[in-house]
């Protein structure tokens, strides 16, 4: 078994001796590396997590996988070397009397904390994660469109993916999710943020499910689409662009717990359709927001 390992790790310690960034006095720094596949000819998959920051993901005819990142520091901003000497004399202003106060005065910022990001690969599995939640990371990242996906992102950040022939599986807690040209098949939650999906092609016989809290869900299915439907929504509409979608109104279900000897009864208001004869169930679900079933 062939296992690939690599590790940044960049602290302030260690600016002087890691020779990452030829730009370490901008807001921004930017840069890539490749990551070789155990075995190029076989599928492969790509788990991506990060704490703060957003996620691209571009499927290509490449038969590796090319890692991008950027660390965006809270000092883009142009007016951060006045801030910084305000900041300054106020503080020897209010604490002159403080001889544990050091002045600043007459120094740059050059950076604060560091990046944190390990990538492994063993036998076509890739995982790329950065645990840190104090430095924001935004990845893209470049892959052979035939590989299965598993990405993760909590705050401050969108899922992006693209061009990808398999399972997809997106999580974002604060941010939007996106899957453009998609053959296979993708289950998408989020809490804040829209859900955006068009598909080439559906696997079939696959389950899906696509769940927001704030925001529109709005998926593009192909024409010839065999599914059957779940969907609801608490304040929103719901809209599809199959015009022979076949609703099923479940209404009322009594039910009867023999062994505690209560009686329920469940009102199941989710709107149920199918699609060409129906198929493997595809749940959509939010609270605040449109869902948009289309047609392509």
């Amino acid at each position: 078994m062939k296992k690939q390992f690599l590790m940044i790790a960049i602290g302030l310690m260690t600016i002087g001796m890691i020779l990452i960034s030829s730009s370490l006095v901008t807001a921004q720094s930017a840069s890539e590396f490749t990551v070789p596949l155990s075995d190029p000819a076989k599928r492969g998959k790509l788990k991506a997590t990060l704490n703060y920051g957003s996620i691209v993901i571009k499927g290509t005819a490449r038969k590796d996988v090319l890692v991008k990142y950027k660390a965006v520091s809270d000092d883009a901003c142009e007016d951060c070397d006045d801030e910084d000497e305000e900041h300054n004399h106020s503080r020897n202003d209010n604490q002159n009397d403080d001889d544990n106060v050091k002045s600043r005065e007459g120094l740059k910022k050059i950076g604060g904390g560091g990046i944190d990001l390990e990538v492994v690969e063993d036998n076509n599995f890739v995982r790329v994660a950065s645990q840190s939640w104090n430095q924001k990371l935004d990845l893209e990242i470049e892959v052979p469109s035939g590989m299965d996906m598993e990405i993760s992102t909590h705050n401050e950040g969108e899922l992006t993916v693209s061009n990808i022939q398999g399972a997809v599986e997106l999580t974002n807690y604060n941010g939007e999710i996106t899957a453009l040209g998609i053959s296979g098949s993708v289950v998408a939650t989020t809490y804040n943020g829209e859900i955006k999906v068009v598909f080439d092609k559906v696997a079939d016989g696959a389950p899906m499910s696509f769940s927001t809290y704030n925001g529109d869900i709005d998926i593009t299915f192909p024409a010839a689409l065999k599914a059957s439907f779940k969907m609801k929504t608490e304040r929103g509409e719901i809209l599809t662009g199959f015009g022979d979608m076949k609703l099923n109104s479940a209404g009322p279900v009594q039910k009867k717990d023999t062994k505690a000897g209560v009686y329920r009864v469940v009102v199941d208001d989710w709107k149920r359709g199918d699609v060409n004869g129906g198929g493997p169930e595809m749940t959509l679900k939010n609270y605040n927001g449109d869902i948009y079933v289309r047609k392509k």
